[in-house]
């Protein structure tokens, strides 16, 4: 297999090749090893739902709705009129499906793209999305999802830690890419599909070089196919888990980073050539996800702009960052419950994170989280978060949709929003001990039932969820948790 040099595993023991360069993120490793972690929560089907099986998350590195979406003209700093994509296959997706038309990134570099979509959080870091529970990854993890990422950019180290496993081009080189394998979160339970999908991009990242090196250094064509090698990885992937993993659940990531490449070095007519390099891929993978039950998102992390016609783009500095074109992204989203049409709203990226898991019917705590779900279904999920042992009533109207005993962290799928439930927790080991309230849900709602320390409760609330602060940190809140508080408080 030619070129496999530039494969490299690293197959640490749990949780190993987590690092942090300064001394507040070491801390921030000491929360997430101290903090008890939530085991996997149960789940109980109120109404009809249909959970798709995972998700797969496309990030078209360095893509603007500027340059694709038909209602956007898209221009030049000094007012030129820029050409659009021709990209058939993307936009039938969004057709056939739901598509957020504005869409505003709050931080217009990678690393800080990356860091939003994963936490939910506007002003998110590479530290801030490595600590604990911050990601909606790590939420999924509560449910026994497993979590996978194919990075040619944004492969921060708090990105990557956050997967069980990635592969990453570590030098981000179109030319001479240099792919590292690495595995997290290392269990007996998923120590064998950890594996195995190291094995499936151990195989694909072999023949990389060799593919690259059929068109000259510089090129479009080795652009593209540094593009497609990514997203026919992921789509190998897909099918691998399909054969071989049917029940799992899992969360797959796809960077694609060769058009924001193109952006900066290729003028403004080789990044239109790059998207719509992978426009054809990025349709088969969406064909892929529909045939398997999988959700699709498909954005981008920041946009581009370019200073005029026939220019090198640009979207960090100053004179870039304010324009349109380095602002709005993409966001076209296929799932299961998720009515087709077009979203004519202003949303935030950080709104993206909490609404993957609302499309997984996940309703767990982002804990930085400043965004809010897109509201995509015409039901609501609740999670019950317990400490203890107990009989749980849950009822609408007098009318018990359920009663039974709970021992774990459970989620009821498929209630009605905006109509009052009641809910009654009676302790096992002290059926003098109970917890009642009553609450109204618009969106996913979590509700925290006192450990038995804290003794009987009764509290009577009509509370809209996006003021809620759903869950807690599982123990005491430790010296590193404040720094982490303090810090996000001081961006303010």
């Amino acid at each position: 297999m030619a070129h496999a040099k530039n494969v490299k595993r690293i197959i640490p023991e749990i949780n190993k090749n987590i690092y942090f360069p300064s001394v507040f993120c070491i801390l921030l490793l000491i929360l997430c090893i101290f903090t008890i972690q939530a085991n996997a929560n149960d789940v109980v089907e109120i109404g009809e739902v249909n959970t798709p099986h995972g998700a797969v998350i496309l990030i078209a590195d360095g893509l603007s709705s500027c340059y694709i979406y038909p209602e956007y003209t898209p221009y030049a700093i000094d007012g030129t009129i820029l050409e659009k994509a021709d990209v058939p296959g993307i936009l039938e997706i969004s057709n056939n499906n739901c598509r957020i038309l504005d869409v505003k990134v709050p931080q217009t570099f990678t690393e800080g793209g990356h860091s939003v979509l994963a936490t939910g959080y506007s002003k998110s870091d590479a530290a801030l999305t490595g600590s604990s529970g911050t990601t909606f990854y790590d939420v999924a993890h509560n449910y026994d999802y497993m979590t996978f990422a194919i990075m040619e950019k944004g492969d921060s180290y708090g990105f990557c830690s956050k997967q069980n496993v990635v592969i990453h081009d570590v030098d981000n080189s179109i030319n001479e890419p240099e792919m590292v394998i690495e595995t997290n979160f290392l269990s007996e339970t998923t120590k064998k599909i950890s594996f195995d999908i190291v094995d499936v991009m151990q195989s694909q990242s072999g023949g990389l070089q060799e593919q690259l090196d059929q068109y000259p250094e510089g090129s479009i064509e080795r652009y593209n196919e540094y593009n497609i090698w990514a997203i026919k990885t992921g789509i190998d992937i897909i099918e691998y888990m399909k054969m071989e993993h049917p029940e799992q659940n899992y969360i797959l990531t796809i960077n694609v980073g060769a058009v924001d490449c193109a952006g900066h070095y290729k003028k403004n007519s080789g990044y239109i050539e790059c998207i719509e390099g992978i426009d054809n891929a990025s349709y088969t993978l969406y064909e892929t996800c529909q045939e398997h039950n999988l959700a699709f998102i498909f954005t981008g992390d920041h946009g581009m702009a370019f200073p005029e016609n026939d220019s090198k783009g640009g979207h960090q500095s100053d004179k870039y960052s304010k324009m349109t074109e380095s602002q709005k992204v993409p966001l076209i989203i296929a799932a299961n419950d998720v009515d087709n049409g077009i979203i004519d709203e202003k949303i935030g990226q950080e709104d993206i994170a909490p609404t993957i898991l609302e499309l997984l019917n996940i309703p767990g705590k982002l804990r930085l989280a400043d965004g809010r779900a897109i509201s995509l279904k015409d039901y609501v999920n609740l999670e019950v978060n317990v400490q203890n042992e107990g009989e749980i009533t849950l009822s609408r109207n007098n009318s018990i949709l359920f009663r039974g005993k709970i021992t774990e962290n459970t989620a009821f799928l498929g209630l009605e929003p905006d109509v009052e439930y009641d809910l009654e927790f009676v302790l096992t080991s002290d059926n003098s001990i109970t917890y009642e309230n009553s609450f109204i849900m618009n969106s996913d709602y979590i509700l925290d039932i006192p450990t038995s320390e804290q003794g009987s409760k009764s509290d009577k609330s009509y509370q809209n969820s996006r003021y809620i602060v759903g869950g807690v940190l599982i123990g005491t809140v430790n010296l590193t948790g404040l720094l982490l508080i303090r810090r996000v408080l001081k961006e303010e």
